[in-house]
């Protein structure tokens, strides 16, 4: 997107030109100094579905009150008025262009607003895994509200949206539809952020299912150290189950093995980590605490501290679990 189209975007929202001009349009005394911020789309992975698309109308950035809309994006395709994307065609550390070279004065900004266009199956749908059928994916209010982020320098920042569909869609039986909540997006800059990757070994998932095909084994990543293992929960939305005791640790992000047993957690900002392995999660529901036991074995679980750009490898054998 040039420069043109977002200053043009921005004036609109001031409140008069000549005042949004004379303060920043920023609610207050601008800095003078701006930063140039990209922003890409990803994706954890999720079993039985072939496609999660989504098309997003507008984004916008918000500081101190003002917003600042954006109505035509970047892509790595070139300009485009909305974007429509497969968010299951950029899983892992990969992930797709939205907003390029973005000019923000630095300072904070308290959230990003996606509005979803949902109306029709031909905007945003999600096919299940053998199936040409079109289902419904329905935004609450058509808008997902994220998390902030900081324009910290005058250079460029890229920061990825990255949506846990494990924890942020749910199937709703009755209509046969979809819906997507900003509850399991995250927003992290790439140039902060950390990786966890790894796999189980083959007597371990052998051990897991005894013969049950495809019960689904995942990986939970939780915030902080020193948590009892009984304490370390399936996904759930405490704003829907409100059963779950004030002890209850969630996590921050839940990955399902591929079929070689292996699996990828990117775009995690630095800190202390809990990371545990469970058999056989496919009945876990991201709205409601389904009582499973993680980690399974009790012996799968391990803590680690990432810094900035860290790749760490946590793998999961009969014996234990061990990070490297």
């Amino acid at each position: 997107m040039s420069n043109r189209t977002h200053t043009a975007v921005f004036s609109v929202l001031c409140t008069g030109f000549a005042l949004g001009l004379l303060l920043g349009c920023q609610g207050g005394e601008s800095s003078g100094s701006v930063g140039e911020v990209s922003f890409r789309v990803s994706d954890a992975p999720v079993s039985d579905l072939e496609s999660v698309t989504i098309t997003i109308e507008t984004m916008t950035v918000n500081r101190e009150g003002d917003d600042i809309v954006i109505e035509t994006f970047d892509t790595d395709e070139g300009e485009v008025e909305r974007v429509t994307l497969d968010l299951l065609d950029y899983q892992g550390s990969d992930s797709k262009l939205i907003v390029d070279s973005l000019e923000l004065e630095i300072g904070t900004y308290q959230n990003i607003r996606l509005e979803i266009l949902d109306a029709s199956t031909e905007d945003s749908y999600v096919l299940e895994e053998g199936s040409a059928a079109r289902h419904e994916l329905k935004v609450p209010s058509d808008e997902l509200k994220l998390g902030g982020f900081e324009v910290a320098s005058d250079g460029a920042q890229t920061f990825v949206i990255e949506f846990n569909l494990h924890r942020a869609m749910t199937y709703n039986p009755g209509p046969d539809r979809y819906i997507l909540k900003p509850r399991g997006v995250r927003v992290v800059e790439v140039e902060a952020a950390a990786l966890i990757a790894g796999a189980a070994a083959e007597d371990l998932l052998d051990d897991c299912v005894s013969g049950v095909p495809e019960l689904e084994n995942r990986v939970y990543v939780y915030e902080g150290h020193d948590h009892p293992v009984e304490d370390l929960v399936d996904a759930f939305d405490p704003e829907v189950d409100m059963s779950a005791p004030e002890s209850a640790v969630a996590p921050l992000a839940v990955e399902t093995l591929d079929e070689d047993g292996r699996y990828e957690i990117a775009f995690l900002p630095a800190g202390n980590y809990t990371v545990a392995f469970a058999c056989d999660a496919a009945a876990d529901d991201a709205e409601l605490l389904d009582g499973l036991e993680i980690p399974s074995p009790v012996d799968q679980v391990v803590e680690l501290s990432l810094e900035p750009g860290d790749e760490a490898a946590c793998d999961f054998e009969l014996a234990g679990a061990g990070c490297s």
